[in-house]
């Protein structure tokens, strides 16, 4: 599974203007319906073409900028590692493909820039978490939703510390080290069969230390709560390595080697549903608070303008608008002039994205829970 962050979002929203195309439909991990995501993929791919070619463009062009996407219709492998939802991009020259936990409608749209609204639920203040389940013996981290779970593929994430400590010296692995590195003199121990208590402290650090550096990368730019599983004297250990700014002070308790990703996720959800509603709730009374003072507006003008200079802190939309609906509806061709636009045509869709690029935080609430009942409500760093 992918890890979409902000910059993934900013890299998408920059394209150039030209003919675009964004792909979205439903994938499955497993059973006999993982056998009709390829067919699926196939007819979208096909609608695509159609659009394109119908908006004058040459059949051989169109046919090209579709490429990437027809290549990995055979590609068995690509199929065998999939999460809840498959997202992709292409324009002549350049395409970008993300498996997500979030099922998709299918959706091809068609268009001078692409279409971003899909993935917002994703980027949004309570859309996702991630959980480092950690032993000895292996690492994992999944990414999660309220609905979903999936692992995610952490480039130089060690499968434990015989794995993180592969090029150790062999003397090393056979449990003797030197106490001291003085030469010829230096006193040996010798542990037998196991290994010291301090050699094993000193090698469990070096490899949580590898675990914290390819999770660290990984996540870079997230702002999603990090939940830590396993036992005791591995999260503290881990806690006090971890450079992740948003590391939980509650965890897993247990080995969860043998703990299934489903089960990790349901009680990893018991632990951040809460900070979720506590932060939710705070940015409301901020927002509130600052009714009135010039640091808080339910203008959706005031909020696009403060959006365009970065000047959004928290923003609230309701879950039922548009950009944040189960389904959008698909788009023709358009070849507009003009200086690029954050997001889309819709303005709700550029207040977020703009919010989001300037590393605000978004909520998505249902229009009861809204700040004020209003129809969208924005508090602003100044």
């Amino acid at each position: 599974m992918d890890v979409l962050s902000r910059d993934d979002l900013e890299l998408l929203v920059r394209q150039p203007r030209s003919p675009c195309v964004s792909l979205y439909m439903p994938t499955h991990r497993s059973g006999p319906e993982t056998q009709q995501d390829p067919v699926r993929l196939k007819n979208l791919i096909r609608r695509a073409e159609e659009r394109l070619v119908a908006a004058g463009i040459r059949q051989p062009d169109a046919s090209e900028v579709l490429r990437p996407a027809r290549e990995l219709i055979e590609d068995e492998a690509f199929w065998r590692h999939q999460s809840e939802g498959l997202a992709l991009f292409l324009r002549t020259g350049w395409s970008r493909c993300y498996r997500l936990p979030l099922s998709f409608e299918e959706l091809v749209v068609a268009s001078d820039r692409f279409h971003v609204s899909a993935l917002l639920p994703l980027l949004t203040g309570d859309g996702r978490f991630f959980v480092l389940a950690l032993s000895e013996n292996e690492a994992r981290l999944l990414a999660g939703t309220r609905s979903a779970v999936h692992e995610v593929n952490v480039p130089g994430l060690p499968a434990g510390v015989r794995d993180a400590l592969r090029y150790d010296d062999p003397q090393r692995e056979r449990g003797s080290h030197a106490a001291e590195r003085g030469g010829p003199g230096a006193r040996v121990v010798v542990h037998g069969q196991g290994i010291g208590a301090e050699v094993q402290k000193e090698r469990l650090g070096r490899y949580l230390q590898a675990v914290d550096r390819a999770v660290r990368r990984s996540l870079r730019e997230q702002q999603a709560p990090l939940v830590l599983a396993g036992v005791g004297y591995v999260r503290a250990m881990y806690r006090d390595i971890n450079t992740y700014p948003r590391l939980l002070e509650a965890g897993v308790t247990g080995s969860p080697d043998r703990t299934s990703s489903e089960e990790l996720h349901a009680r990893a959800w018991a632990l951040v549903e809460p900070v979720f509603a506590r932060d939710r709730d705070g940015a409301a009374a901020a927002y509130r608070e600052a009714l009135g003072t010039g640091r808080a507006s339910a203008s959706l003008e005031d909020v696009l303008t403060a959006a365009e200079a970065g000047r959004i802190d928290v923003l609230f939309v309701p879950t039922g608008a548009h950009v944040l609906s189960a389904s959008h509806a698909s788009a023709g061709v358009s070849h507009a002039d003009g200086g690029q636009e954050l997001g889309g045509g819709d303005p709700i869709e550029q207040a977020v994205v703009g919010t989001i690029l300037n590393a605000g935080t978004v909520y998505a609430v249902p229009e009861r829970e809204m700040p004020n009942r209003a129809p969208v409500a924005a508090l602003f760093r100044y």
